[in-house]
């Protein structure tokens, strides 16, 4: 088929075309709207030590301190992902988590390493109020697991956990993305429908 053909049918058929693409956009505006509620936050937590350590000995510009770091942090990480970490983080919020499954505890939290000693930490909820008590649990649960591993060597530059006040935003897909992918779909189907429509009734 030449051009010219597909322009014969896109005239026959336009009002089909452009019913398709009204549609997918409607649908896509609905869909949009009729999203519930939900709110993303972003904690960033940044490992340190509870106090100077003084030595005469070379420190290789704090090399195997940053290494250390970077243990710990990838430890912080791992913890973010066990149930029992992220219930104790829920529980001190004074929020039920017994009703979510251990498959779901695993998946509230989703933490990186930035660095060797930086840590974000992304986790969603329908209501902001909770999301700051999570962060502020988190905080404190991170660091009674931290000292739980210092009660035998009481080391003195032991790690802790300093956490900064979370980000929270919309988590919710907004209008003009949705409608933009709406009418992409719309175009998309509606070419394809009204050749497929031009075909059948030939």
């Amino acid at each position: 088929m030449e051009l010219r053909d597909y322009l014969r049918i896109w005239k026959e058929q336009k009002k089909v075309f452009w019913a398709i693409v009204l549609f997918s956009v409607l649908a896509a505006v609905i869909w949009q709207q009729s999203q519930s509620v939900s709110y993303q936050a972003t904690l960033l937590l940044n490992i340190g030590r509870e106090g100077g350590e003084t030595t005469a000995d070379y420190t290789y510009d704090s090399f195997y301190r940053l290494q250390a770091d970077e243990r710990f942090a990838d430890t912080v990480v791992r913890w973010l992902g066990a149930p029992r970490v992220v219930e104790d983080i829920y529980g001190t919020a004074g929020l039920d988590a017994k009703r979510v499954s251990t498959r779901d505890l695993k998946n509230i939290f989703v933490a990186k390493r930035l660095s060797s000693q930086v840590i974000e930490v992304t986790y969603a909820d329908a209501d902001t109020k909770a999301l700051q008590k999570i962060s502020e649990s988190a905080v404190s649960v991170l660091n009674a697991y931290a000292e739980s591993l210092n009660k035998e060597n009481k080391e003195s530059n032991w790690f802790v956990v300093i956490g900064s006040d979370p980000v929270i935003r919309d988590a919710r897909v907004s209008l003009p993305p949705a409608t933009a992918v709406g009418l992409a779909l719309g175009l998309f189907i509606g070419f394809w429908g009204t050749l497929s429509r031009h075909y059948f009734r030939k």
